[in-house]
C-alpha cells in the first residue's frame, strides 16, 4: 500500500508534493475550524509514524539501539488547513535528519491503519520490540478518541485513492477489536480470554509514570532501561489521583513503585493486569542517591533468577544512615543491595570489617569483626537512633 509521501496530490487545480491528507467532518469542523482538542489527533498520526521510523531504522541496523533522537526528528507540520470541514494537509518537515525513513515509516503507518478498518490482517513489523510494538498498536487505537457521534476523521492513504479510510465512533470500536487480536493487547483485564504465553503474578516495577489515560483507565511505565509498561488500574479507579500527581516526562518524572498483578511474556514484563498501589520513591541529589535509585529498579529475580525486589522500608532507612556518614564526614562505605530485599552497608579493610544490613521489613542488622582478635559482634535492632550510634563508631 503506497502512502503517497512521493506523490503528488490532486485538489482542485492544485497539485501539492508529498502531503498527507487528513480530513475532519461535522458541524464542529465547518469553514475549516480546528479545535485546539483536536490537535491530539493529528500529534497521534505523527506518532505512529515515529514509531514506525525506528522499525524502518532497525531494518537497516539489525541488533543496534536506534538513535535517542531519531524519533523527535521525523515530524509533521500543517501545510494548510482548507474550508468545508477542516481539511488539513500534513508534510515532513525537511530539517529531519533521518528523511530517509520517512517514506518508508508513513507507508507502514497507513498499512496498519487502513488494515485496521478494513477488517484486515493487521501487518507486522518484526524489527520492533515487543514494547514498541504494543506501543505502535496502541497508537493507532487511540486515533480517533476524541470524536463524537456525527464526526469523522478521513485519512486519505493514497493519492489515487477516492475513498479514504473513514474513522468514526463506530469504525474506530471495530478497528481497536482488530488490533487487540494480536497478544491480547487491548482486551481488558477482566476478560476471561486465555492469552497464551502469559503469565500473571502479584509483582511491582519502578520507573516513571510518562502517560495517563483517565478516560480508559490506562497508563504507562517507562523503566530504567527505558522499556515501557503499559497497564490499566480499573479495579482501583481511586488511584486516579495518584497517578495525576507522578505522570510527567521521562526524564522529570519522579520514580515511582506500581504493585499489582503483573503480566510478563518470556520472562519479561508485559502489562499490568491491575494495579494495587502505586507509591512515589524520592530519593537525595547525591552520589547515595543514584545509588538507591539503582536499587529501587531492580526487578524480581535480578541476581541470576534469584534476588527479591529491595523493599521500600530498606531503602528510605538506607538513605537516613547515609544522610549521617556525609553529615559525620565519614569513610565511604561501600553499599549493595541483598537478594532477601535488603540493603548493606560496608566498611571494609586489612584490619576490620563493619557492617549495617538493613532487612526488607527495616531491622538492622549490626556486624563487627577485628581481624586481629579473630572475633566478632553482632547485634540487631529495629531501633534507627541505634543504628546511626553504630555507625557514628566508625569515625572513632
Amino acid at each position: 500500500m503506497s502512502s503517497g509521501t512521493a506523490s503528488m496530490f490532486d485538489v482542485g487545480d492544485e497539485r501539492i508534493p508529498g502531503v498527507k491528507r487528513v480530513r475532519l467532518t461535522g458541524a464542529r469542523f465547518d469553514g475549516g475550524r480546528l479545535p485546539v482538542d483536536s490537535l491530539v489527533e493529528l500529534q497521534r498520526y505523527q506518532d505512529v509514524v515515529r514509531i514506525a521510523a525506528v522499525a524502518e531504522w532497525r531494518r537497516e541496523h539489525p541488533g543496534e539501539e536506534p538513535p535517542s533522537d531519531l524519533r523527535n526528528s521525523i515530524s509533521l507540520t500543517i501545510e494548510r488547513i482548507d474550508e468545508g470541514s477542516a481539511d488539513i494537509f500534513l508534510a515532513f518537515e525537511q530539517h529531519a535528519e533521518y528523511v530517509q525513513y520517512q517514506a518508508g515509516a508513513q507507508e507502514a503507518a497507513d498499512a496498519i491503519i487502513g488494515a485496521a478498518y478494513s477488517a484486515a490482517p493487521i501487518p507486522e513489523l518484526p524489527a520492533l520490540s515487543l514494547a514498541e510494538d504494543l506501543e505502535f498498536r496502541e497508537a493507532v487505537s487511540q486515533i480517533g478518541f476524541t470524536l463524537r457521534s456525527e464526526q469523522s476523521i478521513e485519512f486519505y492513504l493514497d493519492p489515487s485513492d477516492a475513498q479514504p479510510v473513514t474513522i468514526t465512533v463506530e469504525t474506530r470500536r471495530n478497528a481497536v477489536e482488530q488490533l487487540s487480536r494480536i497478544e491480547d493487547f487491548l482486551v481488558p483485564p477482566d476478560s476471561s480470554t486465555t492469552t497464551e504465553g502469559l503469565q500473571s503474578a502479584e509483582e511491582s516495577l519502578v520507573g516513571r509514570v510518562t502517560i495517563l489515560n483517565a478516560d480508559d483507565q490506562r497508563f504507562t511505565l517507562v523503566l530504567a532501561d527505558r522499556t515501557k509498561v503499559h497497564g490499566w488500574y480499573r479495579q482501583n479507579p481511586e488511584l486516579l489521583e495518584d497517578f495525576r500527581a507522578v505522570v510527567n516526562s521521562t526524564e522529570e518524572g519522579p520514580l515511582t513503585r506500581i504493585s499489582g498483578t503483573l503480566q510478563t511474556k518470556d520472562g519479561k514484563p508485559f502489562r499490568f493486569k491491575d494495579v494495587d498501589s502505586i507509591q512515589r520513591i524520592q530519593f537525595d541529589d547525591t552520589a547515595w542517591g543514584a545509588r538507591l535509585t539503582e536499587f529501587a529498579s531492580l526487578p524480581s529475580g535480578w541476581e541470576d533468577g534469584e534476588g527479591d525486589q529491595i523493599s521500600s522500608v530498606a531503602l528510605e532507612a538506607a538513605q537516613m544512615l547515609l544522610r549521617v556518614v556525609d553529615r559525620a564526614l565519614i569513610e565511604r562505605p561501600g553499599v549493595f543491595p541483598n537478594p532477601e530485599g535488603g540493603v548493606l552497608i560496608e566498611w571494609a579493610s586489612p584490619e576490620r570489617v563493619r557492617s549495617v544490613e538493613i532487612t526488607a521489613d527495616g531491622t538492622f542488622e549490626m556486624f563487627s569483626l577485628q581481624r586481629a582478635q579473630r572475633s566478632s559482634q553482632n547485634s540487631e535492632t529495629a531501633d534507627l537512633t541505634k543504628a546511626i550510634a553504630f555507625i557514628e563508631a566508625e569515625k572513632a
